[in-house]
């Protein structure tokens, strides 16, 4: 499944199209991602960049402010994502799965929604019963601060806060071979704290 390009004029037509019959079409839209065979779009790659890391300072649907900041000591994988964008929810229930699989370990997920109001993001992650942290970027400012340009794109940073590794479209985050790298992240700190 290709990702989806953030184009405006695209997603107000795709949002305008599925708000009036909401909950029909979502649930159709899970369904058939569900049943769908395509392999993931995106590969983790060793992020190279030497840029600094991008603030990351939002409120989410409760209205609790996520600062990445807060976050450090623990690995953190921060995916940008819409509800109108198939290939997100398509990867959505890996996410939770990788949460729920590394529950006890520092590692945390923040779904970071793109462009949509809250109410909207309120109301979709309680219809497909997506429970992880979920900063709302209503602005679309921190998207382009690190500079994605496809969603979903994901990046995974190490509990220092630095950026290691990026994929731009959807990904098995289920996956033994992605599960090990974010142990070996993990890992990587024990030693280094011995």
């Amino acid at each position: 499944m290709q990702p989806c390009i953030l184009n405006a004029p695209v997603q107000r037509a795709v949002t305008r199209r599925y708000r009036p019959a909401g909950l029909i079409v979502c649930v159709y839209l899970l369904g058939s991602l569900m049943t769908s065979t395509a392999e993931s779009a995106g590969t983790l790659q060793p992020y190279t960049e030497n840029a600094s890391i991008p603030e990351l300072n939002l409120s989410d649907t409760r209205g609790e402010i996520h600062r990445l900041e807060d976050y450090r000591g623990r690995v953190v994988l921060v995916n940008f994502w819409a509800s109108w964008c198939p290939p997100c929810i398509k990867e959505m229930p890996g996410l939770k799965q990788l949460q729920e699989k590394l529950a006890d370990r520092p590692f945390s997920i923040l779904a970071v929604n793109v462009g949509e109001k809250r109410y909207e993001v309120w109301k979709f992650t309680k219809l497909v019963d997506f429970t992880l942290p979920t900063p709302l970027d209503t602005q679309k400012q921190a998207f382009n601060d690190w500079q994605a340009t496809v969603l979903p794109t994901s990046f995974l940073l190490d509990t220092r806060g630095r950026i290691r590794y990026r994929v731009q479209g959807d990904l098995d985050w289920d996956d033994k071979t992605v599960v090990a790298l974010i142990e070996a992240l993990l890992a990587e700190e024990t030693t280094a704290d011995e």
